[in-house]
C-alpha cells in the first residue's frame, strides 16, 4: 500500500497536534510545579522566622531564668540569717522571761515580808528599840521593794520589745503557731505575767 502525500500530512498534523497539545500539558505542570515551589518557599522563610523568634524567647526565658535564680540564693541565704536571728531571739526571750519570773517571785517575797512587818505588833517589854530597828528593816525591804520594781519595769520593757521583734520575725519567716507550738505557749505565758 501506498501512503499518499494527504495521509502524510494528515499523520504530520496529527503528530504535531499531539506534540503541541504535550507541549500545553508540559507547560501547565510546569507552571504548577513553579506555584508549589514558591509556596513552599514562602513557608520555609516563614517557618526560619518563627525559628529564630522562639530562639530569641529561649534566650530571654534564660536570661529571666538565672536572674530568678540568683534572686533565689539571695532569698535563700537572708532566710538562713533570719532563721538565726529568730532563734537568738526566742533564747533571749526565754532567759528573760526566767529572769522576770525571777524577779517577780523576789517582790512577792518582799511584799509578804513589809506586810508581815507592817501587821506585827511592837513587843511592849523591848519597846521603841524593836520598833526602830523594824522601821529600818520596812525602810530596808521598801528600797529592796522599789528597786525590784524598776529592774522588773525594766525587764517587762525589754520583754515587750523582744516579744514584738520575736513576732515580727516569726511573721517575716512565715512561722506560725502550728509550725512552732512553743512560740504561741512561751507568748501566752509573757503576756500572762505582763498582766
Amino acid at each position: 500500500m501506498k501512503i499518499t502525500h494527504d495521509d502524510k500530512v494528515k499523520r504530520l498534523l496529527v503528530a504535531g497536534g499531539v506534540l503541541v497539545l504535550v507541549c500545553i500539558v508540559c507547560l501547565f505542570v510546569s507552571i504548577s510545579t513553579v506555584d508549589k515551589y514558591r509556596k513552599k518557599v514562602a513557608e520555609t522563610t516563614l517557618l526560619e522566622q518563627k525559628l529564630e523568634d522562639l530562639e530569641q524567647d529561649i534566650k530571654r526565658q534564660d536570661i529571666k531564668t538565672m536572674e530568678l535564680e540568683s534572686m533565689r540564693y539571695g532569698l535563700s541565704l537572708e532566710k538562713g540569717q533570719i532563721s538565726k536571728d529568730y532563734s537568738t531571739i526566742k533564747e533571749k526571750y526565754l532567759s528573760l522571761g526566767k529572769t522576770i519570773s525571777v524577779l517577780e517571785n523576789d517582790v512577792i517575797g518582799l511584799q509578804k515580808t513589809i506586810k508581815f512587818v507592817e501587821n506585827s505588833v511592837p513587843d511592849p517589854v523591848i519597846g521603841d528599840v524593836d520598833s526602830s530597828i523594824e522601821e529600818t528593816q520596812l525602810i530596808a525591804l521598801r528600797n529592796q521593794n522599789e528597786e525590784l520594781v524598776k529592774r522588773l519595769a525594766a525587764k517587762t520593757k525589754e520583754k515587750m520589745i523582744m516579744k514584738i521583734a520575736l513576732e515580727s520575725q516569726a511573721n517575716r519567716l512565715g512561722l506560725s503557731e502550728n509550725y512552732d507550738p512553743e512560740l504561741k505557749t512561751i507568748l501566752k505565758n509573757l503576756v500572762t505575767t505582763l498582766q
